[in-house]
């Protein structure tokens, strides 16, 4: 079978499927013990790390592995700031799990670049369920107030960019790909429409723009959740 469309009647269900999941788990998450709670962010760790295994050796067995099958997406990086956390808790791995994990995941549930892999195939089932286990381990620390980070630990998201982007660029212009859609967007996306708007010359600072936009909102929501802690 053929890939899909966004909001197409598939991708419609994978999100109603895919909202139902996270009520659910939110629920479970938020009446189980402290132990139990633990347990389940290092379950999705290793869930999430080897759903990343299988697809590469998926990828491997059937002859598609090519440049592009590195875990170089945000996402991919999720892996491991979720096992980072899951362990070694900090506000770094807090700020980046709120600023890029749980975006980054939500935006591509909301605008998949997957649509041309096979409905029904590993790689369609796979990117769906991978996402949506990043939005629910981010969502369920949220929910429990268990994200200890603020509006000036934003440097710590913005240091990790610093790192991570430049050699993912220099990678992207030697292979001729597109990890963290730092070289072109995804068309039929938002991004499609600042490449529209601001042109290749600036396609990144108005990228970085919208990135900044999204933490200002998700730092305003953060801070209208605490002051509702506070004052009940």
């Amino acid at each position: 079978m053929n890939g899909f469309s966004i909001f197409d009647s598939i991708h419609i269900i994978w999100l109603i499927f895919i909202a139902g999941f996270l009520v659910i788990s939110l629920y479970f998450y938020h009446y189980s013990s402290y132990e139990k709670k633990h347990l389940l962010l290092k379950s999705v760790f290793w869930l999430l790390l080897f759903l990343e295994v299988a697809k590469q050796l998926y990828l491997l067995v059937t002859n598609q592995y090519s440049y592009w099958s590195p875990p170089l997406h945000l996402c991919g990086f999720g892996i491991f700031i979720i096992g980072w956390h899951a362990y070694f808790p900090t506000r770094t791995t807090a700020t980046l799990l709120y600023t890029l994990t749980l975006p980054g995941a939500a935006i591509a549930l909301l605008f998949p670049g997957w649509t041309a892999d096979p409905v029904g195939g590993f790689l369609h089932f796979h990117s769906f369920i991978f996402h949506a286990l990043l939005v629910v381990a981010v969502a369920a620390l949220i929910l429990e107030k268990k994200l200890v980070t603020n509006f000036k630990d934003i440097w710590r998201a913005v240091l990790f960019l610093l790192v991570t982007v430049p050699p993912v660029y220099v990678y992207n212009a030697h292979f001729r790909t597109n990890f963290m859609f730092l070289n072109r967007p995804v068309k039929g996306t938002p991004l499609q429409w600042l490449y529209d708007a601001f042109g290749a010359a600036g396609y990144l600072a108005s990228l970085a723009g919208v990135i900044v936009s999204i933490w200002i909102v998700l730092y305003l929501l953060l801070a209208i959740q605490k002051r509702r802690h506070v004052t009940e």
